[in-house]
C-alpha cells in the first residue's frame, strides 16, 4: 500500500542542471524536452536480528521525563501526526503535500492495526511518552516465514494458527519504528527495540525480521547499529542469474 503514495515528479531545467541534480535511490532519473523526470523506483532490503536479552530501561537518563510502556488501544489515535512528522523527509512522504502526507500516514497505520502487515504482536508493541504525550512507537507484526532472498510481506492466505512461530510458519517483523523529530537521536528507538526484543524472547521468538528502504540512510544506520544483518536482495540480478 505504501508504494501507492509514490509520485512522479517533473521539473523544468537545463541538461547541465539535470546532471547536477542530487539523486535519491528511490527514483529513476530521466531527461527529455527540457524536463527532468523523476520516476518512482523504490527498493527495499530485508534484515534479521538474532534476539538476545537487551537492556530495556524504563526511562532515558538524558531525558528523564521520557518513559516506556506497552501499546494501548488509545495510542492509535495519537500516531498519525507523530508518524507524519517522523517520515516527513523520507520517500514517499517527502513528495506529498501536507494533507496527502497525513492521509498516507493514516492509511499505513490502519493497515498495520487491522493486520494488513500481518497480525500485530501486541506484547511486542511499545510507545515512549512524556507527560502523557506519545513521542515514539514500535509496531511488530507476524509475517509468513520465507527464506532469505525471497520477497517478504505480511499477507496471509489464511489466518495464521496461534502457534505459527513455533511451527516454523511465521516470524516477527519490525514493521514500524518512529520517533518525533524533536526527540530523535537520544536512543529512544533503540530502547523501544530492546523492549520489543525482550517481549519477543518471552514469547519464544528467536529472531526479528525487518524491511527498510534503500536511500533512507538514517534507517539503514539504525538497523546496522542495533545488530541487524543484511539479507540477500530478492531482485538481485546476480542471484537470479546464478539460480538460472
Amino acid at each position: 500500500m505504501l508504494h501507492d503514495w509514490y509520485r512522479a515528479v517533473q521539473l523544468p531545467m537545463s541538461l547541465d542542471e539535470f546532471h547536477r541534480l542530487p539523486r535519491n535511490p528511490a527514483y529513476k532519473y530521466e531527461y527529455a524536452d527540457g524536463m527532468a523526470h523523476l520516476l518512482p523506483r523504490p527498493k527495499t532490503l530485508n534484515g534479521l536480528l538474532d534476539l538476545q536479552p537487551l537492556d530495556a530501561p524504563q526511562s532515558i537518563r538524558a531525558l528523564d521525563l521520557v518513559t516506556f510502556r506497552p501499546l494501548q488501544l488509545a495510542d492509535w489515535a495519537e500516531f498519525p501526526d507523530l508518524f507524519t512528522a517522523a517520515f516527513r523527509r523520507v520517500p514517499p512522504f517527502a513528495g506529498l503535500s501536507e494533507e496527502e502526507r497525513l492521509q498516507a500516514s493514516i492509511e499505513c497505520l490502519e493497515q498495520t492495526r487491522t493486520g494488513g502487515d500481518g497480525p500485530p504482536i501486541a506484547s511486542a508493541c511499545f510507545v515512549a511518552e512524556s507527560r502523557g504525550q506519545v513521542l515514539a512507537g514500535i509496531l511488530v507484526t507476524l509475517i509468513p516465514k520465507r527464506e532469505p532472498g525471497d520477497w517478504w510481506d505480511g499477507h496471509w492466505l489464511e489466518p495464521p494458527p496461534q502457534n505459527a512461530a513455533k511451527l516454523g510458519l511465521a516470524r516477527a517483523h519490525l514493521t514500524w519504528v518512529f520517533v518525533t523529530p524533536a526527540y530523535a537521536g537520544y536512543g529512544i528507538g533503540s530502547v523501544l527495540l530492546a523492549h520489543a526484543a525482550n517481549a519477543l524472547l518471552a514469547e519464544g521468538f528467536l529472531e526479528l525480521a525487518t524491511t527498510f528502504l534503500v536511500g533512507n540512510e538514517a534507517s539503514t544506520l539504525w538497523h546496522w547499529r542495533n545488530g541487524f544483518r543484511l539479507l540477500p536482495y530478492p531482485g538481485s540480478m546476480r542471484r537470479i542469474s546464478q539460480s538460472g
